[in-house]
């Protein structure tokens, strides 16, 4: 049959068949067809003592076929319904073989009703809600795990940098003591040589004095010598006169003069040399 036609003779045919008694009748596992329900009747059990009901039909290929549509449920000593869904076109049933005599509990599959379906349903969204959570959580627990270790990287590279510059400032401040050290060491030298120094030129400066003393001697005539000599012996006398001891002419003679004039010449010849061997480490004590 061409399948346009026979897609529009099944579709004339579905709501007659919905209006009709018949329903298709479907086993849950694998919901697979078994027939057409032609009658719904209740048999008498008479191992139970019980009215039972029974779906009595034709097979899709053809055959008859009756089977109840409850169970003897071994374990509660109850019968129970095992029609899962019902409406205008079907009946799906719990049974999964239309072996009558086979009441274990392998052999039937469940539907759950809404309520218990939705009920899961909503429990399997929350698990799967807390799962996203964790997961998203997983996810940020191992971001902040590889932030912290690469702050702990970067926390020991800078470690080690500081490490390193601390042996600097240790190593600057070491060179810094011995510099300071070294400088003071120069500044105390320097102080030693600047004394020193003055020492030199204060012993130069009392060299020149007692030169500057002797050009004035050497460079006077012996005008200026009888005068300063006869100045010098009145002085003398009259120093001598007040202590009673005074023995010497009121006027010293032209060869008392000269004799006078050649002891002093001779006197500061003697004292020149002995001078200018005199170091200035002598004069002032050094070794």
């Amino acid at each position: 049959m061409n399948e346009k036609k026979l897609l529009s003779t099944i579709a004339s045919q579905l709501e007659p068949f919905r209006e009709s008694p018949f329903l298709f009748l479907v086993r849950a596992r694998g919901m697979e067809l078994v027939g057409i329900i032609t009658k719904v009747l209740h048999k008498y059990d008479h191992s139970w003592g019980v009215m039972r009901l029974w779906a009595r039909g034709v097979t899709v290929d053809g055959k008859k076929f009756e089977e109840p549509l409850d169970r003897k449920n071994k374990r509660t000593g109850e019968l129970e319904d095992i029609i899962q869904m019902k409406n205008d076109f079907i009946v799906v049933t719990a049974r999964s073989s239309s072996s009558l005599d086979d009441d274990d509990d392998e052999n039937f599959q469940y539907f759950l009703n809404p309520h218990t379906v939705n009920e899961i349903k909503d429990r399997l969204d929350e698990i799967k809600e807390k799962n996203r959570i964790i997961r998203d959580l997983n996810n940020r627990l191992q971001a902040e795990i590889k932030k912290r270790e690469h702050h702990q990287s970067e926390a020991e590279a800078y470690g080690s940098e500081a490490k390193s510059l601390r042996e600097k400032v240790s190593n600057l401040l070491m060179r810094l003591s011995l510099a300071e050290n070294r400088a003071e060491y120069y500044k105390n030298m320097l102080k030693e040589r600047y004394t020193e120094r003055l020492e030199e030129e204060g012993y130069l400066e009392e060299k020149m004095k007692g030169a500057s003393k002797r050009g004035e001697l050497l460079g006077k005539d012996s005008a200026d010598i009888i005068v300063e000599a006869a100045t010098k012996q009145a002085e003398a006398k009259k120093k001598l006169d007040e202590i009673g001891a005074g023995s010497f002419t009121e006027y010293a003679t032209k060869t008392d003069v000269r004799k006078m004039k050649e002891e002093i010449i001779n006197l500061l010849k003697n004292l020149t040399p002995a001078a200018e061997k005199e170091s200035p480490g002598e004069e002032h004590g050094e070794p």
